[in-house]
């Protein structure tokens, strides 16, 4: 059976990576949730997507953030408390891709320990993908993966949530570190849409970073990234091959990669292949060509869509 993950906990449907989201997800009958980790300036593990405050969402004292956005490493997490992260600003580019978002004002940037809590006390199965977050092409932003990792599991062990945990991670560091002091918890290898480095230029919708910098990206993966933590897709038969040999238990990519040659050859290397961020329409062809998990920011949806699905199939 394909699991559901809500996307940030849902971002079509409610405020992402907020409790707010997370209670939605378990309340709507999503398999799990996905959600990003960063640590603070005094070490706690919190629930926000960018490494710095988005302006798309966040306010204080009722008024958006300007140009300046600080650091999630640069506060503390009594800091962050100030920071409102209910609602899309109106007339962003984020509240357009997500018309159907409802608000929940009030919500502010969760702990890690804190949605775990919640999962515990609202379901007995409900799993939480946490992304261990870092700004690949500039560390600086962001924690030392190593102390990331370490944090976020401490975390998921003071809760002893370790079996209804996947982590998951561009960084591979991350994941490669939790393998190395926790080898029975999940670990899923994301990777960024491989249309970014095929040759020309990518589509629009698998959302590219802006021409100088798909270069400068694409030229650090030509050399072997450090994110990719010794084991280069470049180096290997396949990025498959790659996913298997960094000791991950999957791969995780942009759901368009998941092709029927991809997924048949991750599956006969004895791994499991999950796919984000995926739009409810495109879940059936996932399933059927195996798809273990699916990551999507409607998983109401989702889960009608592939109901009507299984029904059709009897």
């Amino acid at each position: 059976m394909t699991e559901i993950i809500a996307h940030r906990g849902g971002a079509d449907l409610w405020p992402e990576n907020t409790m707010a989201a997370f209670a939605g997800a378990i309340a709507c009958g999503a398999d799990g949730a996905e959600l990003d980790v960063h640590l603070t300036r005094d070490g706690d593990v919190v629930v926000f997507h960018d490494e710095a405050l988005k302006r798309e969402i966040v306010r204080r004292n009722g008024q958006w953030l300007s140009e300046v956005r600080p650091l999630i490493k640069d506060l503390s997490f009594s800091e962050l408390l100030a920071y409102d992260v209910g609602r899309l600003k109106p007339g962003s580019s984020y509240a357009a891709r997500h018309p159907r978002q409802e608000a929940a004002d009030g919500e502010h940037i969760p702990l890690l320990a804190d949605v775990i809590a919640l999962a515990k006390a609202r379901s007995a199965t409900f799993k939480l993908w946490i992304e261990l977050k870092t700004d690949l092409m500039r560390p600086e932003r962001g924690a030392d993966p190593v102390a990331l990792a370490d944090a976020a599991l401490a975390v998921v062990r003071a809760a002893g949530f370790e079996n209804r945990t996947v982590f998951i991670s561009f960084d591979w560091r991350t994941l490669v570190r939790i393998k190395q002091r926790a080898p029975e918890i999940r670990t899923l290898a994301t990777t960024l849409p491989q249309s970014w480095f095929a040759p020309g230029t990518p589509p629009a919708e698998h959302g590219p970073p802006p021409p100088d910098e798909l270069a400068a990206l694409r030229a650090v993966v030509a050399a072997g990234a450090p994110w990719e933590a010794g084991f280069a897709a470049k180096d290997f038969s396949s990025l498959q091959d790659a996913v298997r040999a960094s000791g991950a238990d999957g791969w995780f990519p942009y759901y368009p990669d998941v092709t029927e040659s991809a997924a048949s050859h991750i599956t006969n290397l004895g791994l499991s292949v999950a796919a984000w961020t995926v739009p409810p329409a495109a879940g059936p062809a996932l399933v059927s060509l195996g798809c273990s998990a699916i990551c999507t920011d409607d998983p109401v949806s989702l889960r009608h869509i592939l109901s009507k699905t299984e029904s059709n199939s009897i």
